[in-house]
């Protein structure tokens, strides 16, 4: 099965083990980032568990047959990697957020060193994730990087960024269609449908995020399109009902302290399948209340089905 994976078929070009072993000499290297490319995030957007998670990282040679002798590559942790990737995304100035590096907590690696036997080109090193440690919204990469070819040459392709997360189940891309009433403006109305991501924040709380504004809610205007400032969703699920809403930025959030709030007597559960399963369907119904304590300002009657995992 490994000859076939390596092989030159053009068929196999799409998979994210695919690499080009027509090397004139025998190359080891991380696959992965052959495919995402140097400097590049690999995301790895684990399950929330209290069984460690497994991240499998792929060691190749790469070359056009095999060697009669087993090579012995050697990788390491490096921290600079992380410094490296903030400054050249500009994630070190400004109100930017950085990546840190995976707190040590939230994984163990049982070595460093993997070994591909003589006829064969790839091993695999495992990591184990403790994703019941990692902070669903933080912003971490562990970076894996080959410090020694075992007397092979050491390809361009020899570090990780592995944007390492933790996501629950109802985590992922969901299409949003729905309607939404502004008691203070009869002109606005919803951007439905909409491309929205669920954004793990907590092991049953997701934020919304929309991939055009971020943590927002689009709306239309009359002078086009908007979005309520300080203000998007974070739902709270038991198990496939929704038993909560509140605001991202904070309840009370904003020049306009703006709030999200359930409504008890929408529908606001799964209707279809299971929280996860691709086509399975949830509704809810919420508010944004401004000022403290709170007015209802607009009602938002929502249906989210889900298309499958986020980027």
């Amino acid at each position: 099965m490994v000859t076939a994976a390596l092989s030159l078929s053009s068929c196999l070009k799409d998979s994210k083990w695919y690499v080009d072993v027509s090397q004139g000499k025998p190359l080891v290297e991380l696959p992965l980032e052959a495919r995402n490319l140097v400097g590049n995030l690999v995301p790895e957007a684990l399950p929330i568990s209290s069984t460690p998670q497994v991240i499998q990282v792929a060691v190749n040679l790469a070359y056009a047959s095999t060697l009669s002798t087993a090579v012995t590559v050697t990788l390491a942790l490096d921290p600079d990697a992380v410094t490296a990737y903030n400054h050249a995304n500009g994630l070190d100035t400004g109100g930017n957020t950085p990546y840190t590096l995976l707190p040590p907590a939230d994984y163990s690696i049982p070595s460093y060193q993997v070994t591909i036997p003589a006829g064969q080109h790839l091993v695999y090193m495992n990591i184990n994730v403790n994703t019941s440690l990692v902070d669903p919204s933080g912003q971490f990469i562990l970076p894996i990087k080959i410090i020694n070819g075992g007397g092979q040459q050491i390809s361009n392709y020899n570090e990780l960024l592995l944007a390492v997360g933790a996501k629950n189940q109802y985590d992922g891309v969901y299409i949003v269609t729905g309607t939404l009433s502004d008691n203070t403006d009869a002109t606005i109305t919803g951007a439905y449908p909409e491309t929205v991501y669920l954004e793990t924040s907590s092991a049953n709380t997701n934020g919304f995020y929309d991939p055009n504004i971020g943590f927002g809610h689009e709306i239309i205007t009359s002078s086009g399109a908007s979005y309520y400032a300080s203000f998007a969703p974070v739902f709270t699920f038991s198990g496939s009902t929704i038993t909560g809403v509140t605001n991202y930025y904070g309840q009370y959030s904003g020049g306009h302290l703006r709030s999200a709030v359930l409504d008890p007597s929408g529908v606001n559960k799964y209707t279809t399948g299971s929280p996860g399963q691709p086509g399975s369907v949830f509704q809810v119904t919420y508010i944004m209340d401004q000022g403290n304590p709170g007015v209802p300002r607009t009602t938002f009657v929502e249906t989210f089905t889900y298309k499958g995992p986020r980027p």
